[in-house]
């Protein structure tokens, strides 16, 4: 249990966290639709599969539909496990708050500090977002910043390294892209770790390969694959030339900026004005520093789509050597009866700034497309229930809230869910598959009976022939926006196709 004092420490970011989620509270996203039909029928029909009777790797997180399924199986099924996902997601963010607070201090970091710290990254704008809309982002979150606490004495001590191979293995369950940690220990060990060094390594690696192994053996028997299909989807392929990283390299520095700029730019200057000097280069924390190099370079490098909720697992490194950095140049640079003052100046600044960004950029669009999404597309997924036939096919980019509500086969035309699907979504883009009608003649889609267009025009498939089907309209609403990066109005039209001789 929390000691008195620290539970009292840990009250401001818990209190700055909660205001942060509560204009949320009620918000889900199609991602998370696309988890719970996986729980489902998990619970239902004791596979792993989005359509009834087909198993398929489309989610990037096993173990939180695992986590889903365990607790589901208690209730009803259906929409608790929405509130299920909201409970497990608050619960895990609130958890990683506490975490970052005690893993600053076992890096180093004073209580004052460690304070600082939390309170600021309880107002990361795409933490409490993701948090707040039931992702599995949170407990991804929570592990990351477990892993890193584990890391700091795991160079030394085998009993952390094999507590840190096992996080590493929970957190890859969680986010496919954690499993890079893997190969990072390696590297570490190779590149002077020392006979103790390798020894933890080792440690570490045996202690992940117990949890991961079985896993695989389960995925490649039961599903048929080692990784899900989404690992593949999101990603345009390899980047090796300057102006193509340079590209890529915006959208991540966006993120970054947006929401923990200032420890970012501490921790760069750190390194740049003390190099060799900098603590944040100890031994210890090596681990943590490559981490927050390695993995947007991986995304860069294999043209990984980044989204916000990727890059939250550096954010609790990021956190913690940020505000070292902080610490460590306060006490070089500023007078001592000055720097705790300063210290919390910049902490208010990156506070109102996030509040400034949360408010007038990150709520509108998040809260718009969570209203809709449970109220108006969700409209499209009934009517389809009331109205289609039971073996009805229904060809559509957004297909979570669709197979929860709609429960009919639903043929994925983003690629996530299976390998037919993702094979051609990597040749050929959404709007060239959805305007030359790519999907139809799918060699496991003998049919195809409803499409559900989705653009800023109305009514473009109205009464046309495409290849061989003819598109009647049936229904229709409009969606404000697709998130931050896609504002609106978006028409979701649902055509119901009939063959033409």
């Amino acid at each position: 249990m929390l000691e008195r004092r620290s539970r009292l420490v840990l009250l401001a970011p818990a209190l700055l966290f909660l205001v942060y989620l509560l204009p949320l509270r009620g918000g889900f996203t199609d991602d998370g639709f696309i988890h719970i039909q996986y729980a489902r029928n998990l619970i239902a029909l004791g596979e792993y599969s989005f359509n009834p009777g087909e198993v398929s790797f489309g989610t990037s997180s096993p173990l939180w539909v695992l986590m889903l399924a365990a607790i589901g199986c208690f209730s009803e099924g259906g929409e608790s496990l929405i509130w299920i996902s909201r409970v497990l997601s608050w619960l895990a963010g609130f958890a990683a708050l506490a975490v970052v607070f005690f893993f600053a201090i076992e890096a180093g970091a004073r209580r004052y500090t460690a304070f600082l710290a939390t309170c600021v990254f309880a107002t990361h704008v795409w933490f409490a977002r993701w948090t707040a809309l039931s992702m599995e982002s949170s407990v991804a979150v929570l592990a990351v910043a477990l892993v890193g606490f584990a890391s700091v004495r795991a160079v030394d001590d085998c009993r952390d390294a094999a507590l840190m191979g096992a996080l590493i293995a929970l957190a890859g369950l969680v986010r496919q892209e954690v499993y890079l940690a893997l190969p990072l220990i390696v590297l570490i060990a190779a590149t002077g770790g020392g006979v103790r060094g390798r020894r933890s390594a080792m440690v570490a690696l045996a202690a992940a390969a117990a949890l991961l192994v079985p896993w695989f053996a389960f995925a490649k028997l039961h599903i048929g694959t080692f990784l899900p299909n989404t690992a593949a989807a999101k990603s345009v392929g390899l980047a090796l030339g300057p102006a193509a990283i340079a590209e890529r390299i915006g959208p991540i520095a966006k993120i970054v900026a947006s929401s923990e700029g200032v420890p970012a730019l501490a921790l760069a200057v750190s390194l740049l004005v003390l190099r060799g000097r900098s603590r944040i280069l100890d031994r210890r924390n090596r681990f943590m520093l490559l981490w927050v190099v390695a993995l947007p370079a991986m995304f860069i490098v294999l043209g990984v789509q980044v989204l916000s909720r990727y890059m939250l697992l550096i954010s609790p490194m990021v956190a913690v050597l940020g505000w070292l950095a902080i610490e460590e140049l306060s006490d070089r640079f500023v007078a001592a009866g000055s720097r705790r003052a300063l210290m919390g100046c910049l902490a208010a600044i990156a506070i109102v700034l996030s509040a400034f960004f949360y408010t007038l950029v990150v709520l509108p669009p998040s809260r718009a497309f969570a209203e809709d999404l449970k109220g108006r597309m969700k409209g499209v997924a009934l009517y389809l229930d009331a109205h289609a036939a039971a073996e009805a096919v229904v060809a559509a980019a957004d297909i979570g809230y669709l197979a929860f509500y709609g429960k009919r086969r639903v043929l994925d035309l983003g690629g996530l869910v299976e390998p037919i699907t993702g094979e051609l979504r990597s040749q050929h883009s959404y709007e060239e598959i959805v305007d030359r009608g790519l999907y139809f003649g799918l060699p496991s889609y003998a049919r195809v009976d409803y499409f559900i267009d989705r653009d800023l025009e109305r009514d473009r498939f109205e009464g046309r022939i495409l290849a061989g089907h003819r598109f009647e309209k049936v229904f229709e609403t409009t969606v404000r926006c697709l998130g931050i990066r896609k504002p609106g109005p978006y028409h979701y039209t649902l055509y119901e196709l009939s063959k033409v001789d």
